[in-house]
């Protein structure tokens, strides 16, 4: 399997697309890409406000990937989600943003790099969202296009070189807990595999998946000194913005539940798991919304 980078074969974020003419065998598609075609897809795998990566991923393996898969078969689209696999990446920053953060009010008016149910539910709080390839926020905050972005872990934005736009970074997981590419290969190609590397594909992409993850975790820690020793200011959300992100969160995931029948089940699954985890082993506060 030869890996390509974004944007070279297909235009960046319709990996999915491509997957279904033809054009990819197989991709690493963020489901917050596919939201125009399945509502559902970005909650799946980045859900707002909701559990942190490790019941997260457990959740995909035991019910999470059967889930998508049957609704791609039943929309029509030629991929599997491999059970279990993905590029988990661990809580991102809530975002970078060129002015200090105080109040929900300080949001008012923000332009703002963001995608996914996250972006839509900060545009519910009065930021202005802007969705934009990753490779293009650099610029677009150094020509004053956007105000803020979110992008990813602290390991992730430091290798961007993002220390260099955007003074004031805030910590919370609430927006994004977690979250997992989704290794999506053709069903038709996957099927044709002798049974032989079906198993060897999917048992490392599942070993892949913890693997890159691990990678991150360990370089968090000290991208977040990286960006303190640059003059970057960084500090937890304020709790006045965090409570009111988890409110709307959760009346923004309550509507889409009514509105869209696979929504209803990937998040009534979620919420079921996130009561039961909670139950035997607690969840960080942040993540209450979750399962109320």
């Amino acid at each position: 399997m030869k890996a390509n980078p974004t944007g070279a074969i297909c235009p960046a974020t319709e990996e999915h697309k491509a997957i279904q003419t033809g054009v990819l065998d197989w991709a690493g598609s963020g489901g917050g890409y596919m939201r125009g075609d399945m509502p559902w897809s970005g909650y799946i795998i980045q859900p707002v406000a909701g559990m942190p990566p490790e019941p997260l991923q457990i959740w995909l393996d035991n019910e999470g990937c059967d889930i998508a898969n049957k609704w791609f078969k039943q929309l029509g689209w030629d991929f599997t989600f491999i059970k279990g696999s993905g590029f988990a990446g661990p809580p991102e920053i809530f975002g970078h943003f060129n002015k200090e953060l105080k109040t929900v009010a300080d949001l008012k008016g923000i332009k703002m790099r963001c995608s996914g149910d996250g972006g839509t539910v900060l545009g519910k709080m009065g930021v202005g969202p802007v969705f934009m390839p990753l490779g293009e926020v650099f610029e677009a905050m150094k020509r004053g296009l956007i105000d803020a972005y979110e992008c990813s872990s602290p390991r992730f934005d430091w290798e961007m070189g993002l220390n260099e736009v955007g003074k004031y970074i805030y910590l919370c997981p609430i927006r994004a807990p977690t979250e997992v590419y989704m290794l999506l290969v053709k069903t038709s190609k996957f099927m044709a595999l002798p049974d032989d590397l079906k198993v060897l594909l999917e048992d490392l992409a599942v070993a892949e998946t913890w693997d890159y993850h691990d990678k991150l975790i360990a370089g968090d820690a000290q991208a977040l000194q990286n960006f303190r020793d640059y003059g970057n200011v960084l500090g937890p959300l304020p709790a006045a913005i965090e409570e009111e992100f988890g409110k709307t969160a959760l009346a923004y995931i309550d509507g889409e539940m009514v509105k869209d029948p696979g929504f209803l089940e990937v998040a009534t699954s979620q919420r079921n798991f996130a009561k039961m985890w909670n139950d035997l082993y607690g969840l960080p506060s942040w993540a209450k919304w979750s399962f109320k």
